[in-house]
């Protein structure tokens, strides 16, 4: 016949132990939901956004390149008639086919107004490898309003605005880094969901 303090025990270790497990189980379920909601709280108020325009971004920018190849085979090394009407016209045409690109680029510039808008009030969400290359855009943003559309360059040496460096829209690091992390964010809710 078993000892009645071995039986108190055995019942009262396994007691503990399932509580353990069980403790240990809930613990790792509450971490996971935590960090689920992070990452959904990322994809909808910072990495989705920005996937929206950034995407955009890269149609309008093959549009534009489109329509100014367009031009560039409609409009060069032709031979058109010497008459001042007919150069009138052409370059009535070409200008308002240039504009049309130039519109499209326009939007483009909206659009990383928005992307900087976004970046700024969801700053808590940008993943640690994420923020230099963000801060880059940032930067290209800033220096694209003062320098391009204040027109400061005109007024500014081009031995010392050479100095600065290029000016990007967007650059494909970064338009690549945001479709890839955006894809990442889906895969993940997708495995907690």
């Amino acid at each position: 016949m078993p000892d009645p303090l071995t039986t108190v025990i055995t019942f009262l270790g396994g007691g503990i132990i399932g509580a353990g497990i069980q403790y240990v189980s809930t613990a790792r379920t509450a971490r996971e939901k935590r960090h689920s909601d992070f990452v959904y709280e990322q994809l909808s108020k910072l990495y989705g956004p920005l996937y929206f325009l950034t995407s955009q971004n890269e149609k309008l920018f093959t549009l534009s390149n489109t329509i100014l190849g367009a031009h560039t085979e409609h409009f060069s090394g032709n031979n058109w008639s010497k008459d001042r009407s007919t150069r009138e016209s052409l370059s009535k045409e070409s200008k308002a086919t240039i504009e049309l690109s130039n519109e499209y680029i326009g939007q483009v510039s909206n659009n990383n107004d928005q992307i900087v808008k976004i970046l700024r009030d969801n700053y808590a969400f940008i993943d640690l490898d994420d923020i230099e290359i963000f801060q880059d855009f940032i930067v290209d943003s800033l220096r694209m309003n003062k320098e391009i559309k204040e027109e400061r360059l005109k007024d500014i040496p081009m031995e010392v605005y050479d100095t600065l460096g290029n000016i990007s829209y967007s650059r494909p690091e970064f338009l690549a880094g945001i479709k890839s992390k955006f894809n990442e964010k889906q895969r993940v809710l997708k495995k907690y969901h």
